[in-house]
């Protein structure tokens, strides 16, 4: 190839790729129509401009006719965009100069993708590389910029999968992100920056995503929710889950628009999630009204033991004994919301009597930072009457003493 066509500035400024991942500068494309292709240049930070690539390493030589100045390259079909990527990144020497700890199997897992296995079935309106992470301004998946970081990878896949009229035909719900975004997992992400809490590809994969099935939920939620999972496997739940089908987790906490926890959830009434499948005359039933009693009162009497103790500090008395003790009750009570998943009387049990022998310590706490207030108080009194006293014996004193003469 002319090695001006690698040389001049024009080309470096039509420099980004037209796949999501760059190919060797010796690779070149079949040939096609001509197609005027000027994009933005990405700048320092596009992975492929660092790397030394420019527009021939995925497009090829420029169409016959093209100039320096307006250089003219063949465009790449949807289907083939993958494979092209695939000749640099599923090649470990040659990625191995640029970026070692990068994997070299995201093509062989985006075969196994509902989006790769559509692909290869000739719909090439499924997504594939350059959807999620761009045509030409391709930045590294750390940065806050990219698509395909943490905090945007939810609004990229529902460019696709928020479009009812491009959803439609695949049969798929385009309410997805609309119900993820009320999520516990989007408040985490999005509100207080935490981008180890789950977006899409943390349940779906990113590559190779496959939405999990009926027998792969429990598996992908303990991903995070180890304690609970570990719990439900020896619950007589899981076995009755199993029989009638359902999916584990999602029967009580479905799969997007999962809720923060409340105590509401357990018990006969809406909106209790039990109440879906149990009556107060019905099997569990001793069991529900365990947890929804044990849950209820440990809040309520550690909340009033709380007010107890804040009282007795904002009077002036130490109670780091009863905070510390509130701190047990708060632990204690989350430990019954996942002893939840137990589905058993023991285990729940044995944390709610710590929970409540918490709650008395801190009662003992504030009750003795009140006693301590008092006793404060009944010595201030006293006190302050022996000084009054004082001034009143001492003032009738003065007053019988003689007059000084003059």
């Amino acid at each position: 190839m002319p090695r001006a066509w690698m040389s001049t500035p024009a080309m470096l400024v039509a420099g980004l790729l037209a796949a999501s991942i760059a190919l060797r500068a010796e690779n070149t494309a079949p040939a096609r129509q001509p197609q005027p292709a000027a994009p933005a240049y990405a700048g320092p930070d596009d992975v492929h401009v660092r790397a030394g690539l420019t527009c021939v390493a995925c497009h090829g030589a420029p169409q016959p006719g093209s100039t320096a100045e307006a250089p003219v390259f063949a465009p790449i079909a949807r289907a083939a965009i993958a494979p092209l990527c695939a000749r640099c990144h599923a090649d470990a020497a040659y990625m191995r100069q640029f970026a070692p700890q990068v994997r070299v199997d995201q093509f062989a897992q985006y075969q196994t993708s509902v989006h790769g296995q559509q692909m290869a079935r000739g719909e090439d309106r499924v997504a594939t590389c350059s959807d999620c992470h761009q045509a030409h301004v391709i930045l590294q998946v750390r940065d806050a910029r990219s698509p395909v970081a943490p905090s945007n990878v939810a609004k990229t896949c529902a460019r696709c999968h928020a479009d009812a009229d491009r959803m439609s035909p695949f049969g798929r719900s385009h309410e997805v992100f609309d119900d993820w975004s009320g999520s516990v997992h989007a408040a985490a992400l999005l509100e207080r920056g935490d981008t180890s809490a789950p977006t899409c590809n943390t349940c779906h994969g990113s590559h190779g995503a496959t939405p999990p099935g009926v027998d792969a939920v429990a598996n992908v939620c303990a991903q995070c929710h180890v304690r609970e999972a570990e719990l439900f496997r020896d619950s007589p739940k899981r076995p009755l889950f199993e029989m009638m089908g359902q999916a584990d987790c999602l029967v009580c906490h479905s799969n997007h628009e999962i809720l923060r926890p409340d105590d509401s959830w357990i018990g006969f009434e809406s909106p209790a999630v039990c109440a879906t499948c149990h009556d107060e005359s019905g099997g569990g039933a001793d069991v529900i009204r365990l947890f929804s009693e044990g849950l209820r009162g440990l809040r309520r009497d550690t909340d009033a033991a709380d007010a107890l103790v804040t009282g007795a500090e904002e009077a002036g008395v130490l109670v780091e004994d009863g905070h510390l003790a509130l701190a047990a009750a708060r632990e204690a009570h989350v430990r019954l919301r996942v002893l939840v998943h137990a589905f058993a009387a023991p285990p729940f049990v044995e944390a709610l009597t710590e929970g409540r022998e918490a709650v008395a310590r801190a009662d003992a706490a504030g009750n003795a930072g009140l006693a301590e207030l008092d006793f404060r108080r009944t010595g201030l009194a006293v006190a302050t009457l022996f000084i009054l006293g004082f001034l009143v014996t001492l003032f009738l004193k003065i007053r019988r003493l003689p007059p000084i003469e003059g």
